[in-house]
C-alpha cells in the first residue's frame, strides 16, 4: 500500500521524484528495521507501479458512460 500511495504521488506531483528512501523503525524503539532506497529500475517498484496503472485504466474503462 505504501508504494501504491507513493506511486500516485509521483505521477500527480512533479516536485516529487525518485529515488525514494524508506526507513522503518521497529515498534517502541529507535532500532532500524528496514532501510531501503527505491530507484526507477527497482523490479518490485516497477511491478507495483505497472500493476496499479493497469488496474486504474481497467477500472476507468469499465465505468458506464454518463447518461444524457
Amino acid at each position: 500500500l505504501l508504494l501504491v500511495s507513493f506511486d500516485s504521488t509521483l505521477k500527480s506531483n512533479l516536485s516529487v521524484g525518485l529515488p525514494l528512501d524508506l526507513l522503518f523503525l521497529e515498534k517502541d524503539s529507535f532500532k532500524v528495521g528496514l532501510n531501503r532506497r527505491i530507484a526507477q529500475d527497482d523490479p518490485y517498484y516497477r511491478t507495483i507501479s505497472d500493476g496499479w496503472s493497469n488496474a486504474l485504466k481497467a477500472a476507468f474503462a469499465s465505468l458506464p458512460d454518463f447518461p444524457g
